[in-house]
C-alpha cells in the first residue's frame, strides 16, 4: 500500500474508539457475513482510498468505525464483507475511472453542462406510450434506456440500467457503481436479450425490426460526492462513454428538466419506468418491461424505509395494483411526456434507487427514486 493510502487510513484511525471483541468470523453493520482482517487486505477500504485519497468524508469515517473488530495483534482490523473479494490489478486500474466530485457548490448550475443539455435538440422525441400496468414495451418505444454490462462470470452480465442523456453520457444510480463488480460497457438499442434481431408484429401484419444493439466502452464515471454506500440519498452517477453515440431510430437521448416548464409537476404526477429487472414471478425479464407509477407523499416512504432520511432528494411513488421496481431495474429512468421548451417531449425526473425486498409482492409498498430536479445542478457540473 502506498504512502497516500497509509496516510488516508491514518485519518480514519485517529477517529476510531477502542476495538470491540470479535472472532475471526464476524457480522458487518448490515448483518452480512464477514472476516475480521487487516484493513490493508479489505477491498472495501481499498476502494474508499482509490475514490477519496486523503479526503475521506466524515460519513465514511463513521461507516468504517462501525466495522471495527478486535484481533490478537496490535494492528487495526475491521469486519470486511465476504462478498468484497480482492480485486485484480486490471480491476484496480479500471476502478480509477470512478471519481468523486470534490468541493464546489453542488447547488449551482454549470453553464457549459447546461449548454450541453440544451444542445440535445432531439431528446425524448418519441410517441406517447400508454400503459395501465406492467407490460412488455413495444420495440423502440424507449430508445434512451440503457443496460450496464459488468465484469461477471454469468451468461447475463447486466445488473443495472441507466439512460442516455447526451451523445456521451449515461445517467444511473450510484449504488450500481460503488461496491459492485466492474462496469465494462453500456448497451444501447436493446429490447430482447435472447435474440440478435429484435422484431415485432405491429398492427396485425406489419413486421417491424430494430437495427442491432450497440455497446460502448467507458471513459470515466462520476459518483455523487454525498452518496454513502448502504444509504439511499444522493444515489446518482454519470458514466461518460468512450466514444460519441450516433443517434438512430432505436438509440436516442431522453430530455432532462432543464427549463422551468418541464419542472412544473402535479402533486400526484404519474411516471413510467422501464427495465429488464425482476417480474412479479421473481424472475428477470428478457424483454424490456414498462410500468406506470404514481407519485406519493414522502411520508409514505418514510413509513416503510429506515435506510437514511427520505427527503427532497427523493421521489416517493408506487404502482396501483402492479409490481413496480425490482432488482435489475436499479439505475433506470423514471419519466413521462411533459412540456419541454416549446413542445412536448419525454422528460426524465428520477432514477430507480430503492424498492425493498418485497418488490412485486407488497402492492402498497412504495419505491424510492433519486430526484433528478433536486440534483440537476450536480449533473450539469459533471458532463465533462
Amino acid at each position: 500500500m502506498g504512502i497516500t493510502a497509509i496516510l488516508s487510513l491514518g485519518l480514519v484511525l485517529c477517529a476510531l474508539p477502542q476495538l470491540v471483541l470479535s472472532q475471526n468470523s464476524c457480522l458487518t453493520p448490515a448483518r452480512a457475513a464477514g472476516q475480521c482482517i487487516r484493513y490493508q487486505e479489505c477491498p472495501f477500504v481499498q476502494n474508499i482510498i482509490r475514490i477519496y485519497g486523503r479526503n475521506i468524508p466524515s460519513k465514511i469515517h463513521s461507516q468504517i468505525r462501525q466495522m471495527e473488530c478486535k484481533s490478537n495483534t496490535n494492528e487495526f482490523h475491521l469486519c470486511c464483507p465476504n462478498e468484497a473479494a480482492p480485486q485484480s490489478a486490471s480491476s484496480q486500474e479500471s476502478q480509477r475511472k470512478v471519481v468523486r466530485s470534490e468541493g464546489g457548490n453542488l447547488n449551482r448550475y454549470d453553464r457549459q453542462g447546461l449548454q450541453l443539455l440544451n444542445s440535445v435538440t432531439n431528446c425524448g422525441n418519441k410517441g406517447n406510450p400508454k400503459v395501465s400496468g406492467g407490460t412488455t414495451a413495444k420495440i423502440g418505444d424507449f430508445p434512451w434506456v440503457a443496460l450496464l454490462k459488468y465484469k461477471v462470470n454469468s451468461p447475463r452480465p447486466f445488473l443495472c440500467g441507466g439512460s442516455l442523456i447526451s451523445d456521451r453520457h449515461i445517467l444511473t444510480a450510484a449504488h450500481c457503481i460503488i461496491q459492485q463488480p466492474e462496469v465494462i460497457a453500456v448497451r444501447l438499442g436493446e429490447h430482447d436479450l435472447t435474440t440478435e434481431e429484435d422484431c415485432q408484429i405491429l398492427g396485425g401484419t406489419n413486421r417491424v425490426c430494430l437495427p442491432p444493439y450497440e455497446e460502448f466502452g467507458i471513459e470515466k464515471i462520476h459518483v455523487h460526492p454525498n452518496y454513502v454506500h448502504g444509504q439511499i440519498s444522493y444515489d446518482l452517477a454519470i458514466i461518460k462513454l468512450s466514444q460519441v453515440v450516433k443517434e438512430k431510430s432505436h438509440i436516442k437521448p431522453v430530455c432532462l428538466p432543464i427549463d422551468q416548464r418541464s419542472q412544473e409537476l402535479s402533486y400526484d404526477q404519474s411516471f413510467f419506468i422501464a427495465g429488464w429487472g425482476g417480474t412479479e414471478k421473481e424472475t428477470t425479464a428478457n424483454k424490456l418491461q414498462q410500468a406506470l407509477i404514481t407519485r406519493k407523499n414522502l411520508n409514505e416512504c418514510r413509513q416503510f424505509y429506515n435506510k437514511g432520511e427520505v427527503n427532497d432528494n427523493h421521489i416517493c411513488a408506487t404502482g396501483n395494483g402492479i409490481k413496480h421496481t425490482c432488482q435489475g431495474d436499479s439505475g433506470g429512468p423514471v419519466f413521462f411526456k411533459h412540456r419541454f421548451k416549446n413542445t412536448y417531449r419525454v422528460v426524465q425526473y428520477g432514477v430507480v434507487s430503492f424498492g425493498g425486498n418485497l418488490c412485486g409482492r407488497n402492492l402498497n409498498q412504495p419505491g424510492v427514486f433519486a430526484n433528478v430536479i433536486d440534483m440537476l445542478p450536480w449533473i450539469t457540473q459533471n458532463l465533462q
